[in-house]
Order: structure tokens, then C-alpha cells, then sequence
């Protein structure tokens, strides 16, 4: 009797199982990874829910209700580094591409996402460099916060 050898999680499913772990209803939402910065309304609470130097982040998307989710996290310990935060409809002030996988998103409560999504991306994690191949996702993304569309979120 031979035993089918154990594989590891791929990246992308071990960041899916860092934003699952924090949003309900992951389920409805398409993923991409993004670099970039956060900026916060300067509250005094903000250090202690938002994390330090937040860089990378997991990205949920979807179209009904139309919802993006900002997920920062910890590469290195594929980990969450602060709370997730929900734009939609009711929050966005600003959904702005200046090309080349570049976005800004703003809400009312002037907290700012200055964001790069990359077809092809190298992670440091625990594991090493590894690379994520997310091509469809990160053109599907860009596509749906086009300033082409209608209604952006």
C-alpha cells in the first residue's frame, strides 16, 4: 500500500487562510496581493488597531454587493499586522489607477491605500523568496476598479 506524500500549502492558499482567518464571508471574495502604504486619520487609537508599517496586504474584491476588503499583513509570519478595512459605496471618496498596477483608495475617514498590484510578485516568507503567479487576478482586479467603469465600488 503506497501513501500519497503530504504536499504543503501553496502561497496563495496559505494567504488565503490569513484573510479567511479575519473577514466573514471570505468565500465571496477574489484575492490579489498588493504592496504599498496605508495612511490613517491621525487618531490616538490608530497605532493600536492599524499595526506598524504596513506594506503588503491581501486584497478582497467582489462585485455583489460590490466590496473591497484591505487586509495588512506580516509576510515573513503570514500573519495579520492590524484590522481589515471594508470600502464600499457608502465610504469610498476617492478610487483613482495611475497605471502599471498602481491605485489609490480613500475613504470618508481619510484612511488612504496607495497600492501596487503585480501580475508576478516575489514574497519573502518564512519559506524563503517565493513567487506568487497571479496574472488573471490582478488584471481582473485592476479591470474592476477601472476609472472606466460606472460605479468603481
Amino acid at each position: 500500500m503506497s501513501s500519497e506524500p503530504e504536499t504543503s500549502p501553496t502561497l496563495a492558499e496559505r494567504l488565503h487562510t490569513v484573510f479567511d482567518s479575519q473577514v466573514m464571508n471570505y468565500g465571496a471574495y477574489n484575492l490579489v496581493y498588493a504592496t504599498g502604504c496605508a495612511t490613517y486619520a491621525s487618531q490616538p487609537s490608530d497605532g493600536e488597531h492599524h499595526g506598524v508599517a504596513q506594506r503588503h496586504f491581501i486584497v478582497g474584491y467582489r462585485r455583489y454587493p460590490s466590496e473591497i476588503i484591505v487586509a495588512p499583513f506580516d509576510p515573513a509570519a503570514l500573519a495579520s499586522l492590524g484590522l481589515p478595512n471594508a470600502i464600499d459605496n457608502t465610504n469610498l471618496i476617492e478610487a483613482s489607477s495611475s497605471g502599471q498596477g498602481r491605485l489609490r483608495l480613500e475613504t470618508t475617514s481619510r484612511t488612504a491605500f496607495d497600492l501596487k498590484v503585480l501580475p508576478l510578485v516575489e514574497i519573502e516568507t518564512a519559506y524563503g523568496a517565493e513567487v506568487l503567479e497571479q496574472e488573471a487576478d490582478s488584471e481582473d482586479f485592476l479591470r474592476y476598479v477601472s476609472p472606466d467603469r460606472k460605479s468603481v465600488v
